[in-house]
């Protein structure tokens, strides 16, 4: 399935304003990405002699995203830089084609930039494009499926608080 995916950053010193041309989103001064990652993980031991599974803590990763070299890309190495933190990431997946509909939705807090990488090739019609990584304090996934008539479904949510792992 195809999609359009959007990220925009809340506060910041400076601000970091994309570039997107998107209806929806241009006033947001959002920036389109290419791809993302994050994901979590909760090592679990199962069976030994004295007892059964055991959990531990969960570790979230960063949130890693890949987008053109823009506007906002001095904004977040400027935030790296200085340790700044943005207040909130807003993240959006959106059908493409058809009716655009939003289906997938990822909001941060107390978000930092760990690190923005630059790479990009001469000769072509390529933009530079970077790779960033997001450290947050809290986080919410909000996924609305799409029903076989094209209506939207019950929305599925989670959240989580990083510092007091707990929901948030």
């Amino acid at each position: 399935m195809a999609y359009d995916a959007f990220m925009w950053l809340d506060g910041g010193e400076p601000t970091a304003e994309g570039e997107t041309l998107d209806a929806t989103y241009k006033d947001k001064k959002a920036f389109e990405i290419y791809s993302f990652s994050f994901g979590a993980s909760n090592p679990t031991t199962i069976g030994s002699a004295s007892g059964g599974a055991g959990a531990g803590k969960v570790s979230i990763s960063s949130f890693n995203i890949m987008k053109k070299t823009d506007s906002a890309s001095a904004a977040m190495f400027t935030n790296c830089a200085k340790g700044k933190h943005f207040d909130a990431a807003h993240v959006v997946l959106r059908k493409a084609g058809g009716v655009a509909i939003e289906y997938l939705k990822y909001n941060f807090e107390e978000v930092f930039v760990e690190s923005i990488q630059w790479s990009g090739s001469s000769g072509g019609d390529d933009t530079p494009t970077e790779s960033v990584s997001f450290a947050f304090g809290k986080m919410a996934i909000e996924y609305e499926p799409q029903l076989a008539k094209g209506e939207e479904g019950t929305k599925k949510t989670a959240t989580w608080d990083i510092r007091t792992n707990m929901p948030s």
